[in-house]
């Protein structure tokens, strides 16, 4: 063995000794500390992370043009000092001139540019799922694969990029199409994004003003929405309306067209917000936040909405993904301030709390939940292709059990509530229950009419409980069939509740079900019918408050199946497909009038079993005062947030232990192997 190497591996045993001296003697709950996200957030770039565990953490760090008020769904100017709006399809904002990042660059018009541009092309959940036909052609998109927003072609020809033609000729040499080389135009747009140098032939793209997006000056920006468009606003308040700062994504990757960055992914992309990231842990296990040093509002608070005011509390350690047992002690001891737990701990959780003269429900934060949770059923497929046969299912689920799984057994309210999908009652009757339609209850006589109905038809039968025989006695027996609910894996006690109370339920029309988990790989795999489960155990949340392309078309729109959209049940009726095309982009009086016209189709469709939606529910400590949700954006705001006492034991070493955390993480790769 060489000298050398002793040396190494001595100074490298001496640092680990050192390493687990102070981890055994240092702990992270000495600070606020954050354990209410049960799963780690998908990715820490907000063009690419779209799980709702990612909303706190971009609040923290991101400020936008716009951001929904606190816990409304009305919006305020947070990077805007002003905007106006005409037509609903001209959006024009006055930036503020002291608005920076937090490595102190200047925040302007064209940072804006930049981080919308930047978003779309890179075709990721986040920009597409928000955008299409309102900042990009969904058209061009299908055929093409590339989201580059509306004009900005036209705007790299005005600066000099020349874009060749995909022309297509039949066999006599007449043009069949001509369309633009997308991917070219996607490539300079790549070249200008990860060299963004504000030099001459890059302001002309910019100012073009014949396009989505247009720097007018360097304070002043528009949007134009291909269509007229009223809920832009609430569009952009979500974090796919995030403004980052160029340099910074220049520096780590630049920009690829429908590639997501995997540095930013991994390690934050820099923002304007009230915090910064300190510090990353392993598989993003553990993210401690500082203040922002250089926030842009310390000066400027009594022109700055609330919802941006700097932070109160200095460092902030969010740990994700911790199991129930680690929660509720944690919790319960003091050492985290903010938590969750299921409704069948709450009393677990109250009772077991340190200090015992708060031993109260005012520990715990409930908020409803916008979206829609259901059983799908796929129309496409053997069975569920029968409007009588999902008629059945859809009337013997027990829904009333479904939702007493949500009552907590501390006060034995339920923590979700009962809707009609697929709207939100948040939206108002005029919306979400126009023609006043019940909720969902099991009725078991319409059930059995209905099994019977489906089996005379396809030409089976199926055996009740009882002996009874229903539907074609003299074709295939449904009982001995198998059917499968599926489902994202690991199905926490809930949800298993949830399930058992569906298999239970079938059985009392003769039907025999049974349950899987998938990744949610496998769930990105779901882009036709055929490879999409029968039944799917699911939900979709809208991302923004537009009942109508938020809610309605993402859950019934053939477009929308599967994978990228919440339509898992395949509907593909000619009657919705008609209306969708213009219903969200009609002003709101026409909208109200289609309503009761449109939920009457998609009510007789039978297509899904709508499930309770549980509520948002987060213990918080008494010690935390500010503590605001919005229920859109699945986020809650550190800033907002004061101490009116002191923690469990006063920070230590804060800095320091990220380090040894992530030492001892990688420590092993230091460290020869013979």
């Amino acid at each position: 063995m060489k000298k050398g190497l002793k040396i190494a591996i001595a100074i490298v045993v001496v640092v680990v000794v050192v390493a687990v001296s102070f981890l055994a003697l240092y702990h992270p709950p000495e600070v606020f500390t954050d354990t209410s996200q049960t799963a780690a957030p998908e990715q820490l770039d907000p063009a690419t992370g779209f799980f709702t565990t990612n909303g706190p953490l971009f609040a923290a760090l991101f400020n936008g043009l716009v951001e929904f008020n606190g816990s409304s769904t009305s919006v305020v100017p947070v990077l805007a000092s002003s905007y106006t709006v005409h037509n609903d399809q001209n959006y024009t904002f006055t930036l503020r001139p002291y608005a920076k990042f937090s490595n102190g660059q200047a925040l302007n018009a064209t940072s804006v540019w930049f981080s919308f541009e930047r978003g779309i092309i890179m075709g990721q959940g986040p920009y597409v799922s928000d955008y299409p036909g309102i900042l990009f052609n969904s058209t061009v998109y299908s055929y093409s694969g590339i989201a580059i927003p509306n004009g900005t072609l036209q705007a790299l020809e005005h600066a000099g990029y020349k874009i060749p033609d995909n022309a297509k000729y039949n066999d006599s040499g007449t043009i069949l199409t001509d369309q633009p080389n997308y991917t070219v135009a996607a490539m300079d747009l790549d070249n200008i994004l990860s060299n963004f140098n504000y030099n001459h032939t890059e302001m002309e793209v910019m100012e073009y003003p014949y396009q989505a997006l247009v720097v007018n000056n360097t304070y002043n920006f528009t949007i134009n929405t291909m269509v007229p468009y009223s809920y832009l606003l609430q569009d952009i308040a979500g974090w796919w309306g995030d403004i980052v700062e160029p340099s910074d994504v220049d520096a780590h990757g630049g920009v690829t067209y429908n590639t997501p960055n995997s540095y930013l992914d991994a390690n934050g992309v820099i923002g304007s917000g009230p915090y910064i990231i300190s510090s990353v842990g392993k598989g993003l296990s553990t993210i401690v936040l500082k203040a922002n040093p250089n926030y842009w509002v310390v000066g400027h608070t009594s022109q700055v909405p609330s919802i941006a005011q700097p932070a109160h509390i200095k460092t902030v350690v969010i740990k994700y993904g911790l199991t129930h047992a680690d929660r509720l002690e944690d919790f319960d001891r003091g050492i985290s301030q903010i938590s969750t737990i299921g409704p069948t701990s709450f009393k677990q959780m109250i009772n077991g709390f340190y200090n015992k003269s708060e031993r109260t429900s005012a520990l715990v934060h409930s908020y409803p939940t916008v979206g829609t949770f259901y059983i799908s059923m796929n129309m496409q497929d053997k069975y569920t292709s029968n409007l009588h046969f999902r008629e059945a299912l859809y009337n013997a689920l027990n829904y009333s059990a479904m939702l007493a799984i949500y009552k907590n057994n501390y006060n034995g309210t339920p923590e979700a509530y009962e809707e009609l999908g697929p709207l939100s009652p948040i939206y108002g009757s005029q919306f979400y229950n126009p023609n006043n339609f019940p909720l969902p209850a099991q009725n078991l006589t319409a059930a059995e009419q209905n099994i019977s109905a489906a089996g005379k038809a396809m030409g089976f039968y199926v055996t009740l409980p009882n002996g009874t025989k229903l539907g074609d006695t003299s074709g295939s027996d449904l009982s001995s069939h198998t059917f499968t609910i599926t489902g994202i894996s690991p199905f926490n006690a809930v949800e298993t509740s949830e399930i058992t109370v569906a298999i239970d339920s079938f059985k009392l029309i003769g039907l025999t079900f049974n349950s899987a988990g998938v990744t949610e790989s496998t769930v990105n795999s779901w882009t036709n019918a055929s490879a999409t489960p029968q039944f799917v155990f699911l939900g979709w949340l809208p991302d923004y408050p537009d009942p109508i392309g938020q809610q309605l078309i993402p859950v019934y729109d053939a477009s929308e199946g599967g994978a990228f959209g919440g339509n898992d049940a395949w509907v593909d009726n000619g009657t919705l497909q008609s209306y969708f095309t213009y219903l969200d982009f009609v002003n709101h009086t026409d909208q109200v009038n289609l309503m009761p016209a449109v939920q009457k189709v998609v009510y007789d469709q039978f297509a899904y079993m709508w499930t309770p939606m549980p509520n948002d529910v987060f213990f918080v400590s008494p010690l935390v005062k500010g503590f605001v949700f919005n229920s859109i954006t699945s986020a809650y705001f550190y800033n907002l947030m004061t101490l009116t006492g002191k923690l469990i034991a006063p920070p230590v070493l804060l800095t320091l232990y990220p380090v040894f955390e992530n030492f001892m993480a990688t420590i092993e790769y230091m460290v020869p192997k013979f």
